[in-house]
């Protein structure tokens, strides 16, 4: 368990200063998944705006730039493991900190019950249909979530060279297939229609569309986390939040292009309604057999997407216990491999439970899509009160880094983008069991409320001071926040 300074700052016990922006750029990279963000999103996106869903993903890119450079400023400014949690307490008080924190370590953390039980399906199917080989899909979830735990637990330098080597094979791959695809065109040929918003069928469905393709960008926030284990928290964590967006709005579009060309700019309604991922079927097309890279992809980024959630949401839960917010097991830091191990125990075996329990309840597919919508609407209060404490840190108390465009206009836009999306995704009500995954977000924030009350017990009132400190890694904070060591009421 750490403990804070007379001054207010925490000595930790993470692996600091051990990771470069390779790594934690890459932390950013696989939690947003970017092939499994593009190639079980392309159909849905050309079934409702046909041949300009690359324009979709412009617009989604632009909409998430205006949500990741207010969360870059507070990066900046407070470096910690916290992340949300340390930055909503010192500029909204210590409960609506306790409150996005909780969200965030715990939605993210139940992100990989999903994931592997999805990738294990996707696994099944295809293995299945084309070599005969029977494996259940529980079996490589089981696997991925024990490699996950593994890297986890062995520390942040192993976990980034994980994430490093599978993200940019994935990024590679799909770049490849939508590269051939733009070299081979379907019917249609080779053109640039997809970006001219006069080709857009219908406006209601083309902002759907950048509803799910703003879902396909998140997890940029997820570098901040590692924080207290970068080199340089101060440089590195801001640019990897905002040039992960930058690097995955380049992808997402080109992929989106060149799937849409090669597959046919004429046969548009073949791919959305395709029953097998589009991308399977044209690299099957183009590269024959070669067309077991792009299952090698998807393993990557189900992999991948699993390790980077358990660093992210068990860095959280440390930040929190640390200040006594939550349970002191969640703040127990390896002595040999400096991770919170007991925080990634307890995490691990929660994804475990509930990928076997509710896999074989609902099937992989209905759990994807249940803890997606979930992670949708918890990702709405999550970036909201991120926006919210962005415009006050600014505005109250690091004024001297104010900016109307940055801090005001930017949240204003991001959060009004939001609104929209939860309307969206929730009128009409999904079928079920889809709709259970408003219920579960409702859970997160009962289960919040409750680790609240717990804090706020008598005579353990000390965490709400200690709630926005930052660790000693921190070098040079700004001046005006080194002096608001109490949290903003």
């Amino acid at each position: 368990m750490t403990e804070p300074t007379a001054g207010g700052v925490y000595r930790h016990g993470l692996n600091s200063r051990s990771v470069g922006f390779p790594g934690v750029l890459m932390q950013s990279v696989a939690q947003i998944s970017p092939t499994l963000g593009i190639f079980y999103t392309i159909a849905f996106v050309t079934g409702q705006t046909g041949i300009t869903a690359p324009l979709t993903y412009v617009v989604a890119f632009v909409l998430c730039l205006t949500l990741a450079v207010p969360l870059a400023g507070l990066a900046r400014q407070m470096p910690s493991a916290g992340g949300y949690y340390t930055y909503v307490s010192r500029a909204l008080g210590p409960d609506a900190g306790l409150i996005t924190g909780w969200l965030y370590g715990v939605s993210v953390a139940l992100v990989p019950c999903a994931l592997a039980a999805f990738t294990g399906a996707v696994l099944h199917a295809e293995l299945e249909a084309e070599f005969s080989f029977g494996l259940a899909w529980w079996v490589y979830a089981v696997a991925i979530l024990a490699l996950c735990f593994w890297v986890a637990f062995r520390g942040i330098v192993i976990s980034a060279r994980f994430m490093m080597t599978m993200g940019v094979a994935e990024i590679i791959i799909g770049l490849a297939l939508a590269t051939t695809g733009l070299l081979h065109p379907g019917h249609g040929g080779l053109n640039l229609s997809g970006f001219n918003p006069a080709d857009i069928t219908s406006r209601s469905g083309f902002f759907l569309a950048v509803v799910l393709s703003i879902f396909a960008f998140t997890g940029f926030e997820s570098a901040a986390a590692i924080g207290e284990e970068s080199r340089e928290p101060r440089r590195l964590i801001p640019a990897a939040i905002v040039g992960s967006v930058l690097m995955l709005g380049v992808f997402y579009v080109l992929t989106a292009w060149g799937l849409q060309i090669g597959w046919g700019t004429d046969h548009l309604a073949a791919l959305a309604n395709s029953p097998t991922a589009p991308a399977f079927v044209l690299a099957k097309h183009l590269w024959g057999v070669g067309w077991i890279l792009v299952l090698v992809a998807l393993l990557n980024s189900g992999i991948g997407v699993c390790i980077a959630c358990t660093t992210s949401s068990t860095r959280t839960l440390y930040g929190m216990a640390r200040t006594g917010a939550l349970p002191a097991l969640f703040g127990a830091v390896h002595p040999r491999h400096k991770t919170p191990y007991q925080a990634v125990i307890v995490q691990s075996a929660a994804a475990l439970v509930l990928c076997l329990g509710l896999g074989a309840l609902y099937g992989p597919t209905n759990l994807f899509d249940i803890f997606g919508i979930a992670g949708t609407y918890a990702y709405i209060l999550i970036y909201g009160l991120g926006n919210v404490a962005a415009w006050r840190y600014f505005r109250t108390i690091s004024r001297g880094n104010f900016n109307v465009i940055y801090h005001v206009v930017f949240p204003l836009i991001g959060t009004a983008a939001l609104i929209y999306i939860g309307y969206e995704s929730l009128v009409p009500v999904p079928a079920y069991p889809v709709w259970i995954g408003p219920i579960i977000t409702v859970a997160y924030v009962v289960t919040g409320l409750a680790a609240l009350m717990w804090a706020r017990r008598p005579g353990h009132a000390g965490w709400r001071v200690r709630a926005g400190e930052l660790p000693d890694t921190a070098e040079e904070p700004d001046i005006a926040a080194r002096s608001s060591v109490e949290p903003a009421a």
